[in-house]
Parts: structure tokens; sequence; C-alpha cells
């Protein structure tokens, strides 16, 4: 077996992996069926469903949360009069309860048939089963009765059999909660027992990439970590090899086809592909896009995806620089390829990782035409025009000065050279937010989209936006502001990044791609269990998860709207309170050249 990177040889990284692999192995034929019960759910279905049991219903019960928050409860006052800290005695809770919500949220949209006929339809993963298994392994490991496994693999056995005998869930939705508890233990087990005891590090400096435990080196250092972009990177392209060309990119079919209404001299605020989507950029952006209309489509699309891989890279290199410092190059573009926002981009085709790759290049390096890359951005896309009252408020005139004229320049350019277009876009387009399709929908995160979800009037929710964006220009400015005079510039970059999300009238997933910036800040800071929620909510496609609760009618109502808005708050909440987080830490950006200083203002 030493051919395995050595953090699967270790037990922790074994029960991740075997129980990786095994959510893999039941998933999957369960996806490709369409929910639908595969033969062996209907073969256990056959010889063990009894519903009404009472034995079973009984026996369920040792994988409820009734029965095992009380009995963790007790362990954690047992633990905390002993001297155990509270962090420590909490923890197991919080882990249950972390994973628990994951398993609600993550397959709610995964409906499949009850086994018994008539009954409510189920969803995939039982959390019994997850609950039973993690939760008395937990017991435990925090009794120190770590040689009674076997009787917590017969409790979750019992338990996942029981769902199984009441009907109430197929055989591979059991299987998928045992193996959804077993990466949460070896997640856990894998966690430093002393990783509060570390100076802070901020306070000890950074960490050299080669320090660390088995699996940061692994990370940082290995030829096999690579593997794991490599395999992150089929989750967003093999949707795109596998739908129809129509419907392939629907974005990118935009610009092709705008870019061609331009060069033929019409109206390109006219133009409609085949499912009725209005091209809605300024136009310098469709002067760029003229060029794309000359390339064979299919070639095109190509070129996208590699010219967005690049990007990314881009992005992970220079604007989450000490996320990679921390786990590596590999793991933080496998994270990116993973997220909802990149895969949206790809999906759709968009250009959110070309503009945040202008903005990093721009803001997060020293470099003699600092504001170039910025005026372009907001010349193709308007929102990051957000950048602009932080560069007067931090007199960097020079920046400002480059990045106004860039984005005057270029949009006067695009004005001129497509002036049938420049009309229509000067007198209609630029105030018209309907042309982006219905605004309320749960992909908009913006705060406007928020509050359009929230039933009120139209008249009420345009007074209630422009306040509110309003006072966040003003917050985020000035949080920005004061990170950049404590020398954190990427805090700044972050903040404001977050703030082009929230006050924009329109935020689609794709453009929450922004968020990644504050990530990095957080990371910088040291903050890495923020980071790691963080890097959760822009996973998971909590929109739509959120939508699909609404309508299956399962909880409560105000829950799901928390998981519908939870990527916009996200960004909400970095305008607030980043700032506060990381004051006083200062970002790392290279020095200045002795050239590139003499220009400076």
């Amino acid at each position: 077996m030493r051919w395995l990177p050595s953090v699967v040889r270790t037990p922790a990284g074994g029960a991740v992996l075997a129980g990786g692999v095994t959510l893999l192995f039941v998933l999957v034929p369960v996806l490709a069926a369409g929910g639908q019960p595969l033969g062996v759910d209907a073969w256990v279905a056959r010889g063990l469903v009894h519903p009404g049991s009472r034995a079973a219903s009984a026996v369920a019960q040792l994988g409820s949360g009734a029965v095992l928050y009380p009995v963790l409860a007790i362990v954690a006052i047992m633990r905390r009069v002993s001297g155990a800290p509270w962090r420590a005695v909490l923890t197991p809770m919080l882990v249950l309860a972390a994973a628990q919500m994951l398993e609600a949220v993550t397959f709610v949209t995964l409906v499949r048939p009850a086994p018994v006929d008539g009954a409510v339809d189920v969803s995939f993963s039982s959390g019994h089963a997850l609950t039973a298994a993690l939760g008395w392994a937990l017991v435990l490991r925090e009794a120190g009765r770590r040689r009674w496994w076997p009787l917590v693999a017969l409790a979750a056995l019992a338990v996942g059999l029981s769902r199984v005998v009441l009907g109430l869930h197929w055989v591979t939705d059991v299987v998928a909660g045992w193996a959804l508890a077993a990466v949460a233990l070896g997640a856990l087990a894998a966690r430093p027992e002393a990783a509060a005891d570390r100076p802070h590090p901020a306070a000890a400096g950074p960490e050299p990439a080669t320090t660390g435990g088995p699996v940061r080196r692994w990370l940082t250092s290995s030829g096999w970590a690579w593997m794991l972009p490599a395999s992150a990177l089929l989750v967003p392209v093999v949707p795109l090899v596998l739908v129809s060309g129509p419907d392939r990119m629907k974005d990118l079919l935009v610009y092709y086809g705008a870019g061609g209404t331009a060069g033929t001299g019409s109206d390109v605020y006219e133009f409609r592909t085949v499912f009725d989507m209005p091209f809605t950029y300024p136009p310098f952006a469709a002067t760029l896009s003229e060029p794309l209309s000359r390339v064979p489509l299919g070639l095109l699309q190509v070129l996208w995806v590699a010219a967005s891989l690049a990007a990314l890279v881009g992005v992970a290199r220079i604007g989450m620089r000490p996320v990679v410092t921390r786990i590596g190059l590999p793991l933080t573009l496998a994270l990116l390829l993973l997220s909802a926002p990149v895969r949206s981009h790809l999906r759709f085709g968009q250009v959110g990782l070309f503009l945040v790759m202008l903005v990093s290049a721009d803001l997060l390096r020293r470099h003699r035409r600092e504001g170039l890359g910025l005026g372009v951005a907001i010349a193709v896309k308007l929102t990051p025009a957000v950048f602009v009252p932080w560069l007067l408020v931090t007199r960097q005139w020079r920046t400002f000065v480059v990045t106004t004229v860039t984005a005057a320049g270029a949009t006067l350019a695009g004005l001129l050279l497509l002036w049938p277009s420049a009309q229509e876009y000067l007198w209609r387009a630029l105030w018209d937010s309907d042309r982006f399709g219905a605004n309320d929908v749960v992909g908009n995160q913006s705060v406007r989209g928020m509050l359009l979800r929230t039933g009120l009037g139209e008249s009420a929710v345009s007074l209630l936006w422009v306040v509110s964006a309003l006072g966040l220009v003003v917050a985020g400015t000035w949080g920005a502001r004061r990170l950049e005079d404590d020398g954190n510039r990427l805090g700044a970059v972050g903040v404001l990044a977050a703030l082009s999300v929230a006050v924009s009238p329109i935020s689609w997933v794709h453009h929450l791609v922004f968020l990644v910036l504050p990530l990095a800040a957080v990371v910088a800071a040291g903050r890495y269990r923020l980071a790691a929620g963080w890097t959760v909510v822009l996973t998971l496609s909590l929109p739509s998860i959120g939508a699909a609760g609404l309508r299956a009618g399962t909880g409560h109502a105000g829950f799901w709207q928390l998981v519908v808005d939870a990527q916009g708050l996200t960004a909400v909440a970095a305008v607030l309170f980043l700032p506060w987080l990381l004051r006083h830490h200062r970002s790392e950006r290279p020095e200045p050249s002795v050239e590139a200083d003499s220009v400076r203002v």
C-alpha cells in the first residue's frame, strides 16, 4: 500500500477516503437512476419493510437528536467539571449539529419515491443513520471508551435497518448516512488536538508551506495533490460535455451574438438569443465581443473554458495567496472548481473570473500602471466602480486618475464605435434592470434581490434598497479605508469585492466569485474556522437547496429562506464585520521595485 499517499494511510485519512468512496458508490447510481430505487434497494425492501413495527420505531430513536444531544450534554458537563476547556466539551455537539445540517441541505433536492406505496416521498441519505453512527462515536470518544467501537457499529447498523423496516428510507440512503458519518469522524480525528495552543499566525509570522502535519506537507509538496484539481475539474466540465449544443454556455452565446450584431452596425441592445436573452453590458464590452463572433462557436467554447481556467490559476496565485500558502495551490484550485460561483461561471460562459483577475492583478501587486486593470473592469461591467470612492478617501490620486481615465476612455470609445447602440444603452438599457430577467428569483443574491423576495411592494423595495445600498457603500468604503491604513490591502480589497456583490441590482451566483477575495483575507488573518464555513457557503448551491426546501414544505419556512439568502447575507456580513475582524493584521504585498516606487504618488 506504499503507493498510496501517506495521509491516506493514517486511520483518519482512511476513514475520510472510505466514507467518500462509499458515498460516491451509492450516490452516482442513484443520480443516474433519477432518484428511483436501485435493484439492491428493491431486493432489501422486499425482505425487510414492515411499516408500523414498534420494535423498529424504538430502535430508530437511538439515531434521534432528542436522545443523543442530552447524552452528549451530560458527557460535556462531566468533562467540564474535570477541567476540560469549554471549546473541547462543546465541540462534539457542534460537530453533530453541523453534520446534520449539511446532510439536510445537501440532499434535500434529491427526492426519491417512498418504499411504501402511497407514502410521502423521501430524500436521499438517512439522517438517523448519520446521527446514530456519528453521535454514539462522539459519545465514546469523549467518554474515553474507544474500545467499545463495536457497540457503535451495532447501534448504527440497527438504526439504519430500522429506517428500512419502517419504510422511511431505502438501503442506499442508509449506507450514504453511514458514509457521511465516517467522513465526519475522520475529519474530526485529523484535527490536531493541540491546535488551540498554537500561536496566532499574525504573531508567529508566516509558516513555511513545507512545515506542519502530514496532511499539509502532502498538499503542498506531493505530486499526488494535483489529482485533487484534476478530479474537481470533472464536476463543472462533464455537464458541459453532456448538455446539448444550443444549451451550452448560454451567456457566451449572448456575447457571441452581440459581437456579430456589433460587427454589422446594428443595435446590440435589440439582439436576443434563441432563449430571448439580451445583451446587458456596456458598449465597450460589445466591442470586445466582436472578434469572438469570428471564431467558430465550438472552438470558442473550448477556448473560453481554457481561458477561464487560466484566469482561475491567476486568481488563486495572486488574489488567494494566503490560501495557497496555507493549503497549497492544488487544493486551492480544487476548492475553487467545486465552488458554486466557478461552476456557474463555466456553465454559462461568464466573465466574472476575468474581472476578479483584473482587479486582483491590478490592486494586489506593485506595478507602474496601477488602476489600469480596474478601469478596464469597470468599462466591461459597472459593479467594480465601488472601488473608486475608496481610492479617493485613501488619497491614491495616481491610481484614481488612471482608473477613471481608463474607464471613461474605454466607455467613450465603445459609445462612439457603436453609436446606434449607444443611444439605446444610455437612455434605456442602462436603467432597465428587467432586461436581466425576473429579479426576485433565488439566484439573485444582491440586497435588492433579497428585498424583492420579501413580498414588499415595488416602491418600498426601491426605497429600502437605495437606503441600504448607500449605507453599505459608506460602511464598506470607511472599513476598507481603515484596513488600508492598517497596511491590510488584501482585507480592503476583499471588503470592496463583497460590497460589489451586495449593492449591485443583480448579483447572480456567478457574480459571487468576487467573494473569494474576502475569503483570502480571512485566511491571512488566521481565522481558519470562519474560512472553512465561508468555503462551505460558497460551495453548496444554497439558493437552489433553499428553494427546494420551501417547495417541499419540510421544516420552518424561515430557515429555508435563510438558506436561500445565505450567500448574499455573507457578502453583507463581509462588508459590515470584516473591517473589525481584520483590524491590525497586515497583508503581504510584494515590495515595490525602484522603478515602480519612483512613479508612485
